[in-house]
């Protein structure tokens, strides 16, 4: 074979495995788009993780995201970090709206899904399933990909909506 067929046989392979690789860290379910799912790397025996997505809602009505659930797992609950004064809280949230044409990001220091009793510490590369609860579309599983420990994203501070 000659070297220049190898090349592009090389790099449409590599583009391929590319495009794969950013379709798992994306789920649908009717309107709604879940991308970017991740956790952070537990340190030690920790028990506790968090995970922290993305929810478009491309259509026109508003959904509602339950809960989650997930085998690494005993507990995933939304919860929601906020400034109190000079004082940070975590408080649990049980449900939350995602707004019709509308975006909800989970990001380090604002909303995410803590993960409670974890059997064993979370890896960096580790990949879980993760199971999240909507009114209209239903029970959705999206890929987690676990970064390593220092990755410090930051929370936006877009308004959100939490059901009644």
């Amino acid at each position: 074979m000659r070297l220049r067929t190898v090349i592009e046989l090389a790099a449409a392979l590599l583009l391929t495995f590319a495009a794969l690789a950013a379709i798992s860290q994306m789920a649908r379910a009717g309107s709604l788009r879940i991308e970017g799912a991740y956790a952070r790397a537990t340190i030690g025996m920790a028990k506790t993780g968090a995970v922290y997505l993305s929810v478009v809602n491309d259509g026109s009505s508003p959904e509602r995201l339950r809960g989650a659930t997930t085998p690494v797992a005993k507990q995933a609950q939304l919860h929601l970090h906020a400034m109190k004064g000079d004082v940070m809280t975590m408080a649990p949230v049980e449900c939350l709206v995602i707004p019709a044409g509308g975006k909800v990001t989970m990001a380090p220091g604002g909303l995410h899904i803590m993960l409670t009793g974890l059997a064993s510490p979370l890896t960096e590369g580790q990949q879980f399933p993760l199971h999240l609860s909507f009114d209209g579309a239903g029970d959705v599983m999206v890929d987690v990909s676990v970064k390593g420990a220092g990755d410090r994203s930051i929370s936006s501070d877009a308004e959100l909506e939490f059901c009644h």
